[in-house]
């Protein structure tokens, strides 16, 4: 059985362009210039911050410079940022004034009032080319005051500002960086709340949640926007869940409940309401968080498994299958739905209680996101019980054309140990031959692929090139590294930085894209790109060597197996050779074709209908002669 998994599963405004030049003509007056104008973190292992640092703490609100309201989607954010003052008249306007004293220091305070004002005009023209909707060249022009140092006094506004242009043009990851600078000051900055806020409307836009909640995991231990403490909640018990796992893994069993408990208090604070009623029709899709609360009972679930309370465990699991189920008006969430009832199977499988786990993988949607992984599971539990035919059945699915690229070799050999348990010698051994032939090559390209000293980056390419273009064995291997949760979102984050970096900057207007700004944008996202592919690729060479080591055991298991059906085939012939004749080892079996109301029989001639997959059942018209069959006639015992 593999481990339990955790899984959760921009449009640009056009460009004004009517008077552009105009506007162009503006900005140079004001700037006085020509207009030239981090990766996904990973699990962090060290010990929780201290106490006053700790998430724990009662957080405040940010303060009250920042805006309260969520951060607006980009075609709603045209105001200027509250609490900024309207733009400076222009200097002609202005009465002229007395030069001020020197201050006694040294410090000529008439000129740093001057530069000061001369910082905010810059600044409030740059505002104002954003408002106008001239998202790229207002870019420029926050770029160009963050460049000067003269403009010191307005670089917070400026940076923060510049953010949300390229979340306008975008250029999310561009963006996050951008905030990041700002979180980083803590509540040093008057737009830490704001920034915060844009934090999770941008980690809504992304293929994947990792980096929001590894953002939210770094900077949000002391205050956290309004109206996301729910989110706020559930992203750092994911986080907490996430890190105590890979210290339970790292041999840290103690730090590892410490988070574990840490997880399960955050996972608590998250209400029972938040995400309780649909998004109506018509609203913006940012402001769907799907129903937290449910997300949240599952962590707390999984949490209760990894420390060994399976009652609990179960109990957690039934509230998320209660609380998904379409017909309660709360937000649907099949992939969650389906997970739970996944957990809920393999909880009472390893129970032994086979014909309830059973109920929970019949209860898993034909053709979900972990179909064939509950099919493949519940195989052996109708094995156990002796229903070798649906066994079979199930089998045959899995082997099926559909899903040739798709690894689970353990099915060969639980296909043998079924026809050798029924004496049907020849068939066990033409299975074992089967899957010697196929997989003894994938072991030794596997060996080949994972023995040489080469870098993380060689792994990723090396799946990424062959999950694309290779064929037969090259492809079933390269599947196997995207099998892990975290290759798999780690490659969507690579993906994304690619298309930011050829669609979004690639897609921008040349005169933008021969600027600074973009050119450091550039960088930054190949430098992100690197640290992405590193980490996924260590963790791909990881999942390959398990892999490896698996496979191993495997071919182990089958080379035993066809050592015992030589035996019996053996003792057979020894048999008959002392008595004189030939020994029958295997008798007929009566059958019938009977089915459910529900269903109707129709013979199997070799052909695959993929509304057929998954209703198999494998009719044994022989068995052993002297030995009946195996039955379960004892009900399990409900949890």
């Amino acid at each position: 059985m593999r481990a339990p998994i955790l899984c959760f599963r921009p449009s640009r405004r056009p460009l004004v362009r009517a008077g552009a030049l105009a506007r162009l003509a503006l900005l140079a007056v004001l700037l006085g210039v020509a207009g030239e104008a981090h990766a996904q973190l990973g699990i962090d292992l060290s010990a929780p911050a201290p106490q006053g640092e700790k998430a724990s703490k009662k957080v405040k609100k940010a303060p009250k410079q920042a805006p309260a309201a969520p951060a607006p989607a980009p075609a709603q954010d045209a105001a200027p940022h509250a609490g900024t003052s309207p733009a400076a008249p222009p200097p002609a306007a202005r009465p002229a004034r007395p030069a001020p004293a020197d201050d006694g220091l040294g410090i000529d305070l008439g000129k740093a009032a001057a530069a000061s004002g001369a910082a905010k005009e810059r600044l409030d023209a740059a505002k104002r080319l954003f408002q106008a909707g001239a998202s790229d060249t207002a870019a420029i022009a926050f770029d160009e005051i963050l460049r000067d140092p003269a403009m010191v006094p307005v670089h917070d506004e400026a940076r923060y500002q510049l953010g949300k242009a390229l979340v306008r043009l975008g250029l999310n990851h561009s963006a996050l960086a951008t905030f990041d600078q700002i979180l980083d000051q803590g509540q040093a900055s008057r737009f830490y709340g704001s920034a915060m806020e844009w934090l999770f409307y941008v980690g809504k836009r992304l293929r994947n949640e990792q980096p929001l909640v590894s953002r939210v995991a770094r900077h949000a231990r002391d205050a956290f926007p309004p109206g996301y403490e729910d989110k706020f909640h559930f992203l750092l018990a994911r986080y907490e869940f996430e890190r105590g796992r890979a210290l339970q893994d790292a041999g840290r069993a103690g730090e590892a409940k410490t988070a574990w408990d840490e997880a399960r208090r955050l996972a608590s604070l998250v209400r029972e309401q938040a995400g309780a009623t649909p998004t109506p029709a018509g609203e913006a899709p940012a402001v769907d968080e799907g129903d937290i609360y449910a997300k949240a009972r599952f962590v707390d679930g999984l949490i209760l498994y990894a420390e060994g309370d399976a009652q609990g465990a179960t109990n957690a699991f039934k509230d998320v299958v209660r609380l998904t189920n379409p017909k309660r008006g709360r937000h649907a969430d099949p992939e969650l739905r389906e997970l739970s009832f996944l957990q809920l199977a393999r909880i009472h499988y390893e129970s032994r209680q086979n014909r309830y786990a059973i109920f929970y993988y019949g209860k898993m949607p034909w053709g979900g996101e972990s179909w064939l992984e509950g099919l493949w599971e519940a195989s052996y539990a109708h094995y156990r019980i002796g229903d070798y035919e649906k066994t079979l059945g199930n089998l045959l699915t899995l082997q099926s054309p559909y899903f040739k690229d798709d690894y689970f070799p353990e099915s060969y050999v639980l296909k043998s140990i079924v026809y050798y348990e029924n004496c049907r010698y020849p068939e066990a051994r033409l299975v074992l031959e089967t899957f010697s032939g196929i997989y003894e090559p994938v072991y030794e390209e596997l060996g080949r692929i994972t023995a040489g000293d080469q870098a993380n980056t060689y792994y990723y390419d090396l799946i990424s090139d062959a999950r694309r273009q290779g064929s037969g064995i090259t492809r079933k291997i390269m599947n196997l590294a995207f099998t892990d949760q975290n290759v798999r979102r780690l490659a969507e984050s690579i993906r994304e930085v690619d298309d930011e970096v050829d669609v979004g900057l690639g897609g921008l207007r040349p005169q933008f894209r021969e600027t600074a700004l973009a050119k450091r944008l550039a960088e930054a996202l190949a430098a992100e790109k690197r640290a992405l592919v590193e980490e996924a690729g260590a963790r791909a060479r990881a999942k390959l060597e398990w892999e490896r080591d698996g496979l191993r055991t495997l071919l182990a298991q089958a080379l035993r197996i066809k050592i015992e059906v030589s035996r019996k085939e053996r003792e057979a012939l020894e048999g008959s050779l002392a008595k004189g004749s030939q020994v029958e080892v295997v008798r007929d079996l009566k059958y019938s074709h009977a089915v459910s109301d529900e269903h109707l029989y129709w013979p199997y001639e070799g052909e695959f209908w993929r509304d057929e997959l998954g209703t198999y059942s494998y009719t044994l018209t022989k068995g052993c002669k002297d030995r009946l069959p195996r039955t379960d006639a004892r009900p399990a015992a409900q949890p």
